[in-house]
């Protein structure tokens, strides 16, 4: 593999130096296939900061080996302390301008990054989002994904935090599919860091950065590939983290509102539906009955708000208004609708 070093002197505007955080925990089946796809961008101004978050597997030793064969890969081994964690150990270490994020099970096209600071630079924006392509355990392509039927569009801050709230737009998709100027991550600029403990991370990270960007640019070129694990975090049975939706949903709904946004019906909108997806995800898993009320205490509480937003379809509010009042049953024929 040619040697070539990372150049954060090169010019900021045409060839910026775009920081890779990677965090890597029990995934050494699919570890060198994802380094080999950042490895191997035709972007080349690039600097990988993979952080090992104290996986017991082999990924220590295959993130060691990386750092030997191409000398912009800088490897951080840490404790376990969680996705945030991770994260954050390698946003408190960058360089560059830009700042992209790739989880360790997932592979991007070889071209991506090219395309996306081409994106930066032409529309003159601060956030740049692709589309996303999932891929099964074995790697083989889901032969459709809905998430990249969207045209390409750019999103004022304003456009984009009202569609984060109402769960539209793709706006409250994943970090990793995006680049960002580094100043929402810098000490010398919003210093935004990730919410330790808590998954929905993502969440919380993007309703810091949509108020303060000028522009998001989205294409929907379907860049990144996103790997679907049975024992991933997404696919967890319930346990500490599974209410972490709720708690997520009132710290950026609190933020906004602290930042000037007012718009109630959205606001409760987002909130209705951090506990609708923990109701949905937890009632077919026997939880305990404590926790069903909770969860449909909350939804119903804030769906109040939402049966008199103008903007929400009749049909959803009568969805919304019967899983709120019979969930298990709303849940089983759901379910069986697929």
């Amino acid at each position: 593999m040619a040697q070539e070093q990372m150049n954060p002197q090169t010019n900021s505007q045409t060839n910026p130096l775009i920081s890779v955080v990677v965090p890597v925990y029990k995934v050494e089946r699919y570890l060198d296939d994802c380094l080999r796809s950042i490895v191997a961008q035709t972007y080349r101004n690039l600097e990988i900061i993979v952080v090992d978050d104290g996986s017991p597997d082999g990924c220590p030793a295959i993130c060691d080996a990386w750092e030997k064969k191409d000398p912009r890969i800088r490897v951080i081994h840490k404790p376990n302390g969680g996705l945030s964690s991770a994260r954050n150990a390698g946003l408190d270490v960058i360089q560059g301008d830009v700042v992209g994020f790739v989880d360790s099970d997932d592979e991007i096209e070889p071209d991506m990054y090219e395309h996306m600071i081409k994106t930066m630079h032409d529309a003159d924006a601060d956030v740049v989002m692709c589309g996303t392509r999932t891929m099964n355990e074995d790697g083989t392509l889901a032969e459709y994904d809905a998430s990249n039927e969207m045209s390409a569009r750019d999103f004022t801050a304003q456009e984009a935090v009202e569609g984060f709230l109402y769960h539209r737009d793709g706006m409250t998709g994943g970090i990793w599919c995006r680049i960002y100027d580094a100043r929402f991550f810098r000490k010398d600029g919003m210093g935004l860091r990730f919410p330790d403990g808590l998954n929905s991370e993502d969440y919380y990270m993007v309703s810091r950065i949509y108020p303060a960007m000028r522009k998001l640019a989205y294409r929907p070129n379907p860049f990144y590939r996103y790997r679907q694990r049975e024992n991933s975090i997404s696919h967890a049975k319930i346990n500490k983290h599974s209410f972490d939706k709720i708690t997520i949903a009132d710290l950026c709904t609190k933020y906004l509102y602290q930042q000037g946004y007012s718009d109630r019906h959205a606001l409760g909108y987002f909130v209705m539906q951090g506990y609708y997806d923990v109701l949905y995800s937890i009632v077919g898993l026997d939880p305990d009955p404590a926790q069903v009320k909770r969860c449909v205490d909350g939804l119903r509480n804030s769906a109040r708000t939402v049966y008199t937003d103008p903007t929400v379809p009749f049909s959803r509010k009568i969805r919304l208004w019967a899983f709120a009042h019979f969930p298990k049953l709303y849940w089983r024929l759901s379910s069986a609708r697929g």
